[in-house]
């Protein structure tokens, strides 16, 4: 990819990430251990699902998560609740 081809993309994804209003959002940008330079970031929306038990559509208070690096990108959006037992477990797995 070119470096023109290269900037339209990135300003793309960077106009697809722009938070809804009234969202909480917070971003990071390093490189991690083997060099790569890394984003991260993750903001508060709403999104809608599915029930299972009563398969109902439902909107509800959700986390979305995006990881940008030199090739490739990770987006997972996750219920709050979700995003909470997530934070969880990271803060087990991570602790000193």
């Amino acid at each position: 990819m070119d470096d023109y081809s290269a900037a339209k993309d990135r300003l793309r994804r960077e106009a697809q990430d722009k938070p809804s209003a009234g969202s909480r959002r917070a971003s990071r940008q390093f490189v991690n251990e083997i060099g790569n330079r890394i984003r991260v970031s993750v903001e508060e929306t709403k999104d809608t699902g599915v029930t299972e038990s009563t398969g109902k559509k439902s909107e509800f208070d959700a986390v979305r998560i995006v990881m940008t690096g030199p090739t490739s990108t990770s987006e997972n959006t996750v219920t709050r609740q979700e995003a909470q037992e997530l934070l969880a477990c990271l803060q087990r797995v991570l602790a000193p």
